[in-house]
């Protein structure tokens, strides 16, 4: 009878199972009680009165629905503990896990969390973190060009239609933001790695880096192609989940990221022509920070070893070790999408090589020591309103692709920065009371931006304004002359730069279209008749900014001509295939009235040819794909 009894509840538990799936799959909800009376009942049909070989079943309905109810009870107790167990393996693993903006891993379709904004930042831009380290966690990447930076021009700095690398034409207005055409045909190659500490909330990164450069040499035609490092690094991060933060990255080779300022155009210390004698020497350093909730605070450091006079081809001078101090103080606000920044930095250039030091009471009163204090101020309501679209790209390879999560945002930031360093008293070198006047003196400049821009959902418009004096642009060569401040004599005057764009997203396509107007900086001087001679300078110089026919951020003018305003049109198309591949078409036109021909000479100089109209009004057409990985 027990046997009996036990293998019909056995059965009636594999049935109501079955059922229950079944329910389960079509929507339906079937309670325990219905499945055993609905089963009992059919059992009655076929079994009860019926006898076997030893007894006759008298088992009673009641009886019977409560054998099969404990039964299935049990049943589904066991399988209910199951699920909780796997559940709390599942959440345990899941806390475990750290999700960082190099996550490759996609969320699930639909689903919006923080992990995936983190991933998007990562894909289009550098990590936007609380704190000024701007670690570049830049992904391999190769780029394909083809097109013409000056389609009427044809010598030999501006070859026809073709593909691969070239001397370009720079767009005033995107190296402005942040853009800079000299990376458009290179390979960046990047061996990255990320994995968890042994500490909670500790997280190891490195980067071993490098840049690889083709370009074709104008004089001979044969191609020559680079390989650099390109600022790898060391990286620990720890990040409390709530409040605290603190990050130290070391870099062995290329402290480039150490700088302050946000805008391209403003920002400053990051390269090695920082120092006037700079030369392929490593610049190492290091960055400190610590953050706590919205606020926090770094301290950055590195240092070079140069010459201490100017070197003379394979000439042998002493060298001295100079030094770069960096921090700062930043408050970033995400969801009042409010960040607000100031930062200071100090850098010893080393001694002034036009000085002798016989001059000197103090041997080291002509040591070049610079500084610079930048305050920086963004609002940004509503989504993430991202860059503007051009062919060009951020020299680490990123562009901050604008969020369209809200029908409407808009964005402010403004940006200002001050910059003082000690060079050689111009004035001290022409007056004939030399020995009442310092042989050195204050080299003051100033640099500013304010940049605007509303969305309203997939149109948007920009307009930037930005102000640069001529000691701002010529800061880091040191002086227009090199070491030495701008004469009382001299007439100077700073660089406006206006800029209008606009563009529109429609299934993963931007189309864009720019104006810019700019009244370059210049610097003038009288000769012996009282003529003028005027040098207009396009772009910030370095030591190593000179005018050749393929370095045009500086242009001597014909004597007795005055500078003329520049402005430009372009227009784009972008299609962004996935995260990672991107094609664009532009078009640009560029009126620079300033602007000469450099023609080769039998003995292998160049000359200046004003007034040619090929090389005054430029038409440019470029086509890009850009892959990284």
């Amino acid at each position: 009878m027990k046997k009996i009894i036990f293998l019909i509840s056995l059965i009636l538990v594999f049935s109501l199972s079955a059922q229950e799936a079944q329910g389960e799959e079509s929507g339906s909800e079937v309670s325990a009680d219905e499945s055993v009376e609905n089963y009992y009942e059919k059992y009655l049909q076929e079994t009860v009165g019926t006898k076997d070989d030893d007894d006759t079943v008298t088992v009673s309905k009641e009886e019977l629905a409560k054998l099969v109810r404990e039964a299935v009870a049990e049943e589904m107790a066991k399988k209910e503990a199951e699920k909780e167990a796997e559940k709390k393996e599942a959440g345990a693993k899941e806390g475990d896990e750290t999700v960082t903006a190099q996550a490759e891993a996609k969320p699930e379709e639909g689903e919006k969390t923080e992990d995936a904004a983190a991933e998007k930042k990562e894909v289009y831009g550098t990590e936007d973190t609380n704190g000024l380290i701007q670690t570049s966690y830049t992904k391999s990447s190769i780029a394909f060009i083809m097109g013409d930076d000056n389609l009427r021009d044809n010598s030999q700095y501006s070859p026809k239609w073709d593909i691969g690398s070239r001397y370009e034409y720079e767009d005033f207005a995107d190296r402005v933001y942040g853009y800079s055409n000299n990376v458009k045909s290179s390979t960046k190659l990047s061996l990255f790695h990320e994995e968890k500490g042994f500490l909670p909330y500790l997280t190891a990164r490195m980067s071993l880096s490098f840049a690889m450069y083709n370009a074709v040499d104008a004089m001979s035609d044969k191609l020559t192609t680079s390989l650099k490092e390109d600022r790898s690094f060391l990286e620990i991060d720890f990040r409390h989940p709530t409040t605290h933060r603190f990050n130290i990255t070391l870099y062995p080779y290329n402290a480039d990221n150490i700088a302050i300022g946000t805008l391209r155009g403003l920002r400053w210390g990051g390269n090695a022509s920082v120092w006037p004698q700079s030369d392929s020497s490593p610049v190492p350093g290091f960055q400190v920070l610590y953050g706590y909730s919205d606020f926090s605070v770094y301290f950055g450091f590195k240092a070079h070893a140069q010459s201490k006079t100017d070197k003379l081809s394979t000439e042998i001078v002493p060298k001295e070790t100079v030094y770069g101090f960096f921090g700062g103080l930043t408050y970033n606000n995400k969801p009042l999408g409010l960040k607000a920044s100031l930062q200071g930095a100090f850098i010893d250039k080393g001694d002034n090589v036009n000085i002798s030091d016989v001059l000197l009471a103090n041997p080291k009163d002509d040591t070049i020591k610079s500084y610079g204090i930048d305050a920086y101020l963004e609002y940004n309501n509503g989504s993430r309103f991202g860059d503007p679209i051009g062919i060009n790209s951020y020299s680490d390879g990123t562009w901050i692709r604008p969020d369209y999560t809200t029908d409407f945002s808009w964005r402010i930031r403004g940006e200002y920065l001050f910059q003082n360093e000690r060079l050689q008293n111009a004035d001290y070198l022409s007056s004939a009371k030399n020995e009442s006047m310092p042989i050195t003196e204050d080299y003051f400049a100033h640099g500013a931006a304010i940049d605007l821009g509303f969305r309203w959902k997939g149109l948007r418009a920009m307009f930037l304004y930005s102000y640069r004096d001529l000691s701002f642009m010529t800061f880091d060569a040191p002086g227009v002359n090199p070491w030495t401040t701008i004469p009382s004599e001299a007439e100077q005057t700073p660089e406006h730069l206006f800029t209008v764009s606009a563009d529109y997203f429609v299934w993963n396509f931007w189309f864009g279209a720019s104006f810019g107007y700019k009244i370059p900086a210049t610097y003038t001087v009288k000769d012996e008749n009282g003529r003028k001679n005027t040098m207009v300078i396009r772009e910030r110089l370095s030591t190593d900014a000179v005018s050749t026919a393929f370095d045009r951020t500086r242009e001597m003018l014909p004597t007795g001509r005055a500078a003329l305003d520049i402005f430009f049109v372009k227009a784009d198309i972008k299609y962004q295939f996935s995260d990672s591949f991107t094609a664009m078409l532009e078009y640009s036109f560029t009126r620079d009235h300033n602007r000469q021909r450099m023609v080769a000479q039998e003995d292998g100089t160049y000359k200046s040819e004003a007034d040619v109209i090929e090389v005054m009004d430029v038409h440019g057409l470029m086509f890009l794909v850009e892959g990284r990985f």
